[in-house]
């Protein structure tokens, strides 16, 4: 046994660790061994400001910060590994006092949000150390691991004067663990329901059973049972508990908001509070995160609380204030929500799922989106940027494609039904959002809305061939919202947010939707290459909301056709490739990110 988990952490290692143009320097023959130098040569570029680049590095653009390369690499071990690393730094010298470019302000897809360049104290020291690193739990490619982040920072900004590092030295040592302590396999899905939606589920795990899931119902009656502080927890408990005696993968919360004025769920949701970097009118201090459900370990394999000081606040980063509570973010279970208010939602939802996964859907890609954002410098139009990345994963595929862009047509909800015509896998609408409302606009017209897709349009978008609707914007997959609560509606009480409105749609709408329950953070104009990958592409692809989408169709492109494993994907590419802990609106995109739907759901069916 030992061999064979030798020899899947070196597997884990070479897949996840050894990229192309990397430099390793092998100073030790272990199999417990990980040792390499590192080596950077600046480039330093006087243009309005100086801007410093490194090969293999990411552009890091933090508001109110020099634009500063950084070297980020992910290492997957066993789950359960012990590691102890060691980093040193190597030829450092001053290059001299210089004015490095700052970034520009972080901007969340909402209307008339200027992007502009801010500025910063010359007297800061950033990055704050040469080099740190970052211990994860987390779930990579179906298997429970031990993930390690390593930032290496090859400039630093001190006191005015820019400085280098020349070289790093990097030693990973490693103690695997002695047996898989994750090993059962008796489940793979668990459906959390209410006693009220208890046949519904009992008739969707029949369903799933016939297909090889194997699938366990627990009720919230159940669960309540559990330790905990609040229902919640106690949920998040009896994950875990699954995890390690019947081993699954996948949960599926079958509940949303109980209808009344008095905020109660039939499925439980953790609030967080980790504040929006901008006060005023886009003041967010809280919002809900089903990914707090599917993030149950730390690194040392402990509960992932999200509560590190025990204070009942969740996620704690205020306003004006440090990050208090550090949650591990990387998912250890793919997970999603049908947020059903009544049975008749819960009806729908199971016979559109065995509807969907018995039948054939149209190997189709929609793409819609307009011009985002104001931004002189580079003039993109950032839903079509994006929306051409989406469609370009489908070409070798042979999947047919369809265009929604203002630049050459309106958006509108005939469009959009025309586009999915008989039927389509995937549409992807990138732009502008709200709980009610999705859009976007003309090119260099940021005062007139497109008429785009409202909760208005969804009863009458009668649609065939239903497809996954991922919806790029802010608070598009808010499913608090209510008649009683209803921010970031304009003040307009509504019953249900609109991609849960298309996904539990009769006769028609979507079998899922992806979108987030808060604001994300988009990237606008060209700071370099952000996602560090060697390829320098417009902001809107190497970061923020469109990143984060974009990973949803790269994985399909590889191979992935389950809907969870592919949202566990987009999170774990995502978090993987930024430091997400430093900044408030990097944790916003994370935490938001929401699938309501089936995590199991067979992508266009099984037939």
């Amino acid at each position: 046994m030992k061999g064979l988990v030798i020899c899947m952490a070196m597997l884990f290692l070479m897949a996840n660790a050894i990229g192309a143009g990397v430099i390793y320097t092998e100073e030790r023959n272990s199999e417990n061994i990980i040792s390499f130098e590192k080596k950077f040569d600046l480039t330093i570029e006087k243009n309005a400001f100086y801007e410093i680049n490194a090969k293999e590095c990411s552009s890091v653009v933090a508001p109110y910060k020099p634009v500063m390369p950084a070297y980020i690499k992910t290492y997957i071990f066993p789950f359960g590994t012990k590691i102890r690393i060691r980093i040193q730094q190597d030829g450092v010298k001053e290059i001299g006092k210089i004015k490095v470019k700052p970034s520009y302000n972080v901007a969340p897809p909402v209307n008339n949000y200027k992007v502009k360049m801010t500025d910063y104290d010359e007297n800061i020291s950033y990055p704050a150390s040469w080099h740190h690193y970052e211990l994860h739990s987390g779930m990579v490619n179906g298997n429970r691991s031990t993930i390690l982040k390593i930032f290496l920072y090859p400039a630093r900004y001190i006191n005015g004067i820019l400085y280098e590092a020349k070289k790093f030295k990097v030693n990973i040592e490693y103690e695997l663990p002695k047996k898989d302590v994750l090993s059962n396999s008796n489940f793979d899905l668990l459906i959390v329901t209410p006693s009220k939606f208890l046949s519904y589920a009992q008739q969707l795990a029949e369903f799933k059973e016939s297909h090889g899931i194997k699938t366990k119902v627990a009720t919230m009656d159940e669960i309540k049972s559990m330790s905990g502080r609040d229902n919640a927890e106690k949920l998040k408990y009896y994950i875990k508990n699954e995890i390690e005696q019947d081993g699954i993968k996948y949960v599926l919360l079958f509940g949303g908001r109980k209808p009344g004025i008095k905020e109660d769920w039939f499925v439980p949701v953790r609030y967080v509070y980790t504040a929006w970097p901008e006060q005023g009118d886009y003041k967010e201090e809280k919002y809900v995160s089903d990914l707090y459900f599917a993030d149950i370990y730390a690194a040392n394999a402990s509960f992932s609380s999200w509560d590190d000081n025990n204070n009942g606040i969740y996620g704690e980063w205020p306003a004006g204030g440090k990050l208090i509570d550090k949650p591990d973010l990387y998912p250890d279970v793919y997970i999603g929500r049908l947020a059903c208010r009544n049975n008749m939602e819960a009806k729908i939802m199971v016979e559109k799922i065995i509807s969907y996964e018995s039948s054939h859907v149209a190997k189709k890609v929609v793409g819609v989106g307009g011009d985002n954002f104001e931004d002189p410098s580079t003039d993109y139009y950032e839903g079509e940027v994006v929306t051409n990345k989406t469609i370009s994963y489908f070409v070798p595929l042979d999947f047919e494609s369809e265009k929604v862009w203002a630049s050459e047509q309106d958006v509108t909800p005939q469009a959009i039904k025309a586009a999915i015509g008989e039927g389509a896998m995937f549409v992807h609408l990138h732009g502008h959002g709200s709980p009610i409302y999705w859009s976007t606009h003309k090119p260099h017209d940021f005062n007139e809305w497109q008429k785009g897709l409202s909760i208005f349009d969804a009863p009458a978008f009668f649609n065939k061939g239903l497809p996954i609707m991922v919806w790029g914007g802010c608070h598009t997959a808010m499913f608090n919202v209510s008649l009683a609560i209803h921010a970031w509606t304009g003040g307009l009480p509504v019953p249900e947010g609109i991609s849960w409105w298309f996904a539990r749609k009769y006769n028609g709408g979507a079998i899922a939707s992806l979108g987030y329950a808060c604001f994300p953070v988009a990237y606008v104009g060209n700071e370099g290459d952000l996602d560090g990958d060697g390829i320098d592409e417009p902001d809107c692809l190497e970061d923020g909301y469109g990143y984060m989408e974009l990973g949803l169709f790269e994985g399909y492109a590889k191979g992935i056709t389950m809907l969870g494993e592919l949202w566990g994907y987009t999170q774990n590419r995502y978090i993987s490739t930024f430091d997400i802990l430093s900044k408030r609106e990097e944790i916003h995109t994370v935490e938001g990110f929401t699938l309501l739907g089936d995590p199991t759901l067979q992508i266009g069916g099984y037939s």
